[in-house]
């Protein structure tokens, strides 16, 4: 997403744009962004320095790092910078956009904060039912051997 300085009114100014999310190479584990990413930008300029709210939207398919099960979810995010400008540059809000969503993507992705997992031994998923393993049951509450 561009700035063009120069056309920003007195009133400020507001941008819309859908990305897609190839464009920002955001390559994370268990997360694909299934549909484009909505930017809207309030852009306003006072003296040498512009202000901007941004605001994005998408929506994004997670896999669960317990039991790999898919599930969809909205990603939204709000952020807010300013930076000195000079007359008649732009200014591209992509690097900024990429890294806004990077932090704010879930390091350690769950379905649910009860997932029970997958069985070590034979893979069923513990959420959907129990397996006939000797130690079933979530790995945390597993005897050690």
């Amino acid at each position: 997403m561009k700035i063009y300085v120069d056309k920003i009114p007195e009133g400020g100014l507001e941008l819309s744009e859908k990305i897609q999310p190839e464009a920002f190479l955001i390559n994370m584990e268990g997360i694909s962004f299934i549909k484009p990413i909505n930017v809207k930008a309030d852009v306003s300029k006072i003296g040498a320095e512009i202000f901007v709210d941004v605001v994005l939207e998408t929506h994004v398919e997670y896999t669960c790092g317990r039991c790999l099960s898919k599930f969809e979810d909205i990603f939204r995010k709000k952020f807010n910078m300013a930076q000195e400008v000079r007359p008649a540059e732009v200014v591209e809000l992509d690097d900024e956009i990429r890294q806004e969503i990077i932090l704010d993507c879930p390091v350690k992705i769950i379905c649910k904060a009860e997932c029970k997992g997958l069985c070590p031994n034979c893979g069923q998923n513990l959420n959907t039912g129990e397996c006939g393993c000797e130690h079933n049951g979530p790995i945390e509450n597993r005897p050690l051997h």
